[in-house]
């Protein structure tokens, strides 16, 4: 068989040409769930390859690009949208930005929409449970690229930080400040890629530093009561024991979450308990004695997921001369890229 066309598509699926092109560019409005369930089907079938080129053509390049985030309202977003949108704004790029609340169905809609207004790309903070969905998309709509959050089985390419090497560094000081015990915790991980590699990170390694069972909780937003029952079991128990607890937070919303709990406990930091966390937002550095961190570098990853995205435009679509590089000069086709940043400790006087 020779190379497949959109034509074959129609063929295959009995829908007219017009029906494939429009559920090719995400115009999804008058489209039932069952039409397009198979037209990604066949397109996957007779590994239909639509020419991303060639659609730029026909739509234009409309120098937008489209961030979803997974919570606007956690700090970490609002860097990383700050980090992509000053280097779009520096290349001629617009952004447009919607927060789909980790709630999967939004994201999809969010990446629905932003496709039918006609965006370039695509940054995703993902849910992880769209990874069929981001897949498709990638492949014969707009390029995406991954912020932070890894997606298992997607093909997108992907921002994020070297978890191994800061799970590493964390455990080799809270272990040399004398904590033998510590608490890991994190929200609710389902579907969600960086609270599960950090949670099963600090699990494997703190296992193999120590030959302890890693003391490890995962709770809801509604269930704070759960936390604080494993805080405070846990100091009981370090406390016979004669030995130093820390609490290690998954995210700045767990180190709230703890901040808190311990206030209202009458415990105190690091007199009661060391405490540290992913995270350096501002109120970090002044809340008790000042928290030791590991920092992470949000607005990085938001300019390094704009540029590569915008080079993945560059090469697709053969976009203008003022960001065409060297590292541009490839095609749709070049393998999956994975840039890997560093994180790194702010120790401050909570342990």
């Amino acid at each position: 068989m020779g190379k497949v066309t959109i034509a074959d598509v129609a063929a295959r699926t009995g829908f007219s040409k017009t029906t494939i092109s429009r559920f090719l560019n995400g115009k999804y409005e008058f489209m039932s769930e069952e039409t397009r369930k198979r037209i990604s089907e066949v397109i996957k079938d007779i590994e239909y390859k639509p020419n991303r080129m060639a659609r730029s053509l026909r739509l234009q390049q409309s120098h937008m690009i489209g961030v979803i985030v997974s919570d606007i309202s956690n700090p970490f977003s609002a860097i990383l949208y700050t980090g992509i949108s000053e280097y779009c704004e520096q290349h001629g790029f617009t952004v447009l930005l919607a927060d789909a609340g980790d709630d999967p169905d939004k994201e999809k809609r969010y990446i629905q929409s932003m496709i039918a207004q006609g965006v370039d790309g695509l940054v995703i903070n993902a849910t992880g449970a769209n990874v069929s969905y981001l897949n498709e998309v990638n492949r014969t709509m707009v390029p995406i690229v991954l912020a932070d959050r890894p997606v298992e089985g997607c093909e997108c390419d992907i921002v994020s930080v070297d978890t191994k090497q800061v799970t590493k560094d964390s455990l080799d000081l809270l272990l040399s400040k004398g904590y033998e015990r510590i608490l890991f915790a994190t929200r609710q991980i389902g579907t969600n890629g960086i609270r599960r590699e950090r949670f099963d990170e600090f699990s494997t390694q703190y296992e193999a530093l120590t030959n302890r069972q890693a003391m490890t909780l995962e709770y809801t937003k509604a269930d704070k009561e759960s936390l604080k029952t494993a805080i405070l079991s846990a100091l009981a128990a370090a406390r016979d024991a004669g030995e130093k607890l820390a609490l290690f937070a998954g995210n700045g919303v767990v180190l709230s979450d703890m901040a808190y709990l311990l206030r209202r406990n009458k415990l105190r930091s690091p007199d009661d308990v060391g405490l540290f966390s992913y995270d350096n937002w501002p109120w970090m550095d002044s809340i008790g004695p000042g928290i030791s961190v590991i920092e992470l570098p949000s607005h990085q990853i938001g300019s390094e997921c704009a540029r590569l995205l915008l080079l993945r435009v560059s090469a697709s679509l053969k976009a203008s001369e003022d960001l065409v590089t060297s590292e541009a000069s490839g095609s749709t086709s070049m393998a999956k890229q994975h840039i890997i940043l560093s994180g790194k400790i702010v120790e401050r006087d909570s342990l």
